[in-house]
């Protein structure tokens, strides 16, 4: 073999190596890029399935019941403080013998539907004697038919 022949064969015997090297280091950061692809598509899918929850919670009603005084007369205020109406929304007073709300209690309760960002108020009737912070249990349900029932307990 001549000088050149075997310098020949060298050269393609290096270039062969690298060629072998550079195939495993593009297998190996191809697995690893498939391993990365299936994270991330785990992330997404986790990622849509939060975001799906958050808007069915956004359009679930916020119910708040308070007690306000606004000159001589007091009121109950039913509000919904949320994004999506309150259907079939009843209270009543928890332990409590003498009832505060006055006339207007069995004309607006139980209300059909409270929108967004709507309220009831309720006038009450407070003496001396009354206590200072009510328990009230509310009941409604959601737009798809989900039944809540929260306590409050306003004070005047």
């Amino acid at each position: 073999m001549t000088s050149y022949e075997l310098i020949s064969t060298l050269v393609s015997v290096i270039a062969a190596v690298i060629s072998v090297v550079s195939l495993v280091r593009t297998r190996n950061i191809a697995e690893e890029q498939l391993k990365l692809e299936r994270v991330t598509a785990q992330l997404s899918s986790m990622q849509m399935s939060q975001i799906k929850n958050e808007n069915i919670e956004k359009q679930k009603p916020k119910i708040n019941i308070a007690i306000t005084k606004i000159g001589n007369s007091s009121h109950f205020i039913i509000a919904n403080i949320g994004q999506g109406s309150a259907y079939d929304l009843s209270i009543e007073l928890i332990d409590c013998p003498e009832n505060p709300l006055a006339y207007d209690f069995q004309e607006k309760i139980p209300c059909p539907e409270l929108k967004a960002n709507s309220r009831i108020k309720l006038h009450a009737s407070f003496h001396m004697q009354s206590p200072l912070t009510y328990q009230v249990k509310a009941k409604w349900r959601d737009i798809s038919g989900e039944e809540t029932i929260e306590k409050f307990w306003p004070s005047r």
